[in-house]
């Protein structure tokens, strides 16, 4: 019994010394990659040439992060870059951008029949570059965190689906993206035209 006891105590004396269980296997737990590393050299506003960007892409698959999820990345045509590299700028708006809205928002159904919710978080760069067959930002809000984006363009598909207003539904951007520290590898776009939300 006094055998039993002392190995009982030796035991619990050990446990006490070494970490927790629960602590090694954090320890262990690989760390997520970013899907889009910080880049220090990606600054500046880059511009496309013309207004073939222009438009709303819409995520292929849900991309969220808690109650925020991504609704669109919006490119604004000619005048809208125009405005912001000239300084006239708001709080709500850049000529790219990307909006998350609140999915426990009150929302309602619009005109077009899209649902709105009432909660939007509008992610303003810091740094923009959109040219033919890449679309990169890197910007941030209050509630995301860093956000930064790294898309292949993929011209020919955009021109095509242009030509059915996005109806169609292709492909029209792939990439990365990376919300605070959640890294989302591989998202998808298709192409709206005119007022989304």
């Amino acid at each position: 019994m006094r055998k039993a006891l002392l190995a009982a105590v030796g035991v619990a004396m050990l446990a006490a010394c070494s970490p927790a269980a629960e602590q090694v296997e954090q320890a262990k737990a690989p760390v997520a990659e970013p899907a889009v590393p910080v880049d220090p050299t990606f600054t500046g506003l880059t511009r496309p040439k013309g207004d073939a960007q222009f438009g709303y892409y819409l995520p292929v698959d849900e991309v969220k992060v808690g109650d925020y999820r991504l609704d669109n990345l919006h490119i604004a045509g000619q005048m809208g870059f125009n405005d912001w590299e000239k300084g006239e700028r708001t709080k709500t708006y850049a000529p790219v951008m990307l909006e998350f809205v609140d999915i426990t928002s009150p929302a309602r159904k619009n005109a077009l029949g899209n649902v709105v919710y009432s909660v939007k978080l509008k992610v303003l760069p810091a740094a923009y570059a959109v040219t033919d067959d890449r679309i990169r930002l890197v910007g941030s809000h209050p509630k995301l965190g860093e956000v930064r984006l790294d898309a292949k363009l993929d011209a020919a598909a955009l021109k095509k689906t242009k030509g059915t207003k996005g109806k169609d539904g292709l492909t029209v951007a792939t990439g990365a993206l990376q919300v605070g520290d959640t890294p989302f590898k591989q998202v998808a776009f298709t192409w709206r035209g005119g007022d989304w939300g």
